[in-house]
């Protein structure tokens, strides 16, 4: 019971660290730093999108291991009630998510940092370019973890 329980806090912990950052990202952050320099602006997505990596993977991993541990034996891949086909869902919106989330760490991030304009040049088309695909696919993942979250709810 206690193990279950320190299961079920970790797998929430995760949950509200991964898509609360995203929460804070997309609807705090961004939009916040309109009014800063656009080399201001990069610096800062820069240091908050290394820190936040860290904290998204570091919660993946435990949702991973979590949610193995909190799923009913022989429920995984069981569609044949409504239950079974709601969790498959979920899996597949959060591996979307994970894909989204390795697009954007491991193509967008590096991108960005090394097309970032220094101060007093103005950012190049290039930079432009990623950084407008960086802010889609946050958004698109952001909307993915509310869905997730739909999802749970009807669990």
């Amino acid at each position: 019971m206690v193990f279950s329980a320190l299961v079920d806090l970790l797998h929430q912990l995760a949950t509200v660290f991964w898509i609360g950052g995203m929460a804070f990202i997309n609807l705090v952050l961004e939009p916040s730093l309109a009014a800063v320099d656009p080399f201001q602006r990069g610096r800062i997505m820069g240091m908050v999108g290394k820190r936040f990596t860290s904290v998204a993977w570091g919660s993946v991993l435990l949702l991973v291991i979590t949610g193995f541990l909190k799923t009913p034996d022989g429920l995984l891949f069981y569609t044949s009630e409504g239950y079974g086909i709601t969790l498959l869902a979920k899996h597949i919106v959060v591996l979307l998510m994970i894909l989204f989330g390795l697009r954007i760490s491991l193509s967008l991030v590096p991108r960005i940092r090394r097309e970032a304009p220094q101060p007093g040049q103005a950012p190049t088309t290039e930079f432009l370019k990623t950084q407008k695909q960086f802010e889609f696919l946050s958004r698109v993942n952001f909307l993915l973890g509310l869905l997730v979250l739909v999802l749970v709810a009807l669990l």
